[in-house]
């Protein structure tokens, strides 16, 4: 009995491994992108913190719809699609109507964002708050709808022990998704080509993600 259980656990974890592989490959792409547009506003734990919220929203979905307690229209989820479009249109107007910054200026600003995350009162709320940790979960969301037609069977078929080390499996690889996007956005060869072609590259990539989105998951 003993040795089945094990059998049965080591074959939950090579299928939520491969389950989360294969659902997420198109992820590291979006962390890459994300990684590469850090700066004063923009914090690396913004990014990973909203691609946690995001995917785990996700998983606790799917959870639900699978054991019948689901309130969420998961055939829905698809219309998230507009807000990699509005960022991406966000951002494009961004480029085009900020005046050129000095790189001193630049780094004032830095400090003084610096010392605001530095103040104690309020500071867990405003990490879970900030609109940019929104804009990741939002997009990690919504990249991601399509997963639940993945993820509602499988975990439909499982029994709460297989269900609780599928989320640890699905947790650990979102943190090494969010390693693997960080460490492409500064690949010293991809980190110059984004530097230099970001003010276009960044919003067509998330305007043609918000327009996949939507095509994909039926919408249009």
């Amino acid at each position: 009995m003993a040795v089945r259980g094990r059998i049965i656990i080591f074959t939950t974890i090579i299928t939520g491994f491969v389950s989360f592989v294969g659902t997420n490959v198109d992820d590291t792409f979006v962390l890459a992108i994300w990684f590469s547009q850090v700066d004063s506003l923009l914090r690396t734990k913004d990014i990973v913190l909203g691609q946690f919220l995001g995917f785990e929203f996700l998983v606790l979905v799917s959870v639900l719809a699978a054991y019948s307690l689901s309130f969420i229209p998961t055939d829905k989820v698809g219309w998230l699609g507009v807000v990699p479009i509005f960022l991406g249109i966000k951002r494009w107007l961004q480029y085009r109507l900020q005046p050129r910054r000095d790189p001193e200026e630049d780094e004032v600003k830095r400090t003084i964002s610096r010392e605001k995350d530095d103040r104690p009162k309020g500071k867990w709320v405003t990490k879970l708050i900030r609109p940019q940790v929104l804009g990741v979960s939002l997009v990690t969301i919504s990249n991601g709808a399509g997963n639940l037609t993945v993820y509602i069977p499988l975990f439909t078929r499982y029994t709460v022990p297989e269900l609780i080390v599928t989320v640890i499996i699905f947790t650990l690889m979102t943190a090494a998704w969010c390693y693997l996007g960080f460490r492409i956005a500064n690949f010293p060869v991809i980190k110059k080509r984004l530097n230099q072609y970001k003010h276009v590259l960044i919003p067509v990539i998330f305007i043609v993600l918000g327009i996949y989105i939507l095509v994909d998951s039926g919408i249009i």
